[in-house]
């Protein structure tokens, strides 16, 4: 029988936030479920005590053990589309709420990203008009809709760019030249991305679209420059005649709608 209070989730795409936002759950005695696209990464998963299960969006429907969505109360989707913009990535994600409605009312958490804000400078939340410039920023949108207009209860996080201990952009950037040294930062801490989702699946009134960054939006040349000095990495070279993009995202929604609190506010560090 099931515990009372305990809820069942479903982590649709289980990498590395994924993967840790589990460990969380799971700690906490919430009934996970998780997913990967390949037999191999599902087996891994398997040797180490997960139930997991091997699934794969298609344009015509997941395919795989599809028992992964039996008895969810909710799921969170955490595959994005490939960064050359995937056309398909919102078709998928159309066919799986599709077959979703047909079996099951379980909430729905869709892991996008603030690149749907587009590009231009300005300060944005989640009233600003979404204006996407990439093929991959503008499938995530679709895909948003699709999740907000369905029958099932949605909720949309738009991530900033994640980092962590061992996930930061100074590590891709080595030998590149930096563009927009003066533009701020938008990024959010692995532990607070956790802990967001995590009060977002707590507090099942909460719907619509919330954003998860870093209130510490620190000038990307101080930022990279400090990274690059903490993990003994040559000093990063900027392009200093770019025109300065002073793009700002604000994310306090969920700290006023909830008991949320970020945690990592100096990214500094």
């Amino acid at each position: 029988m099931k515990k009372r209070g305990l809820k069942r989730i479903g982590i649709l795409g289980c990498g590395w936030l994924g993967r840790q936002l589990a460990l969380t759950l799971k700690a906490q005695k919430w009934e996970v479920k998780v997913s990967k696209t390949t037999t191999d990464g599902t087996q891994a998963f398997k040797q180490q005590g997960w139930n997991s299960f091997r699934i794969l969006l298609t344009e015509e429907g997941p395919q795989g053990d599809l028992s992964f969505f039996n008895a969810l109360d909710q799921l969170v989707i955490s595959i994005p589309p490939s960064r050359k913009g995937s056309s398909s990535y919102s078709a998928q994600i159309k066919t799986l709420i599709y077959s979703l409605q047909s079996h099951t009312k379980c909430r729905i958490l869709l892991l996008s990203s603030t690149s749907v804000y587009g590009t231009e400078s300005g300060k944005f939340d989640e009233n600003s008009i979404s204006n996407p410039q990439t093929p991959a920023s503008k499938e995530l949108l679709l895909a948003e809709n699709t999740i907000l207009q369905s029958k099932n209860s949605g909720v949309i996080v738009r991530l900033g760019g994640l980092v962590g201990e061992d996930r930061n952009p100074i590590f891709q950037l080595q030998h590149k030249l930096i563009p927009n040294p003066r533009g701020r930062i938008n990024f959010i801490h692995q532990l607070d991305a956790v802990n967001g989702i995590l009060t977002l699946l707590s507090k099942t009134e909460c719907k619509g679209v919330y954003n998860l960054v870093s209130p510490h939006h620190p000038i990307r040349e101080d930022y990279y420059t400090f990274m690059a000095k903490k993990h003994k990495l040559p000093t990063p070279v900027f392009a200093n005649q770019d025109p300065v993009v002073e793009r700002w995202i604000e994310a306090s929604k969920i700290a006023k709608e909830t008991r949320f609190q970020y945690q990592v506010d100096n990214l500094l560090i």
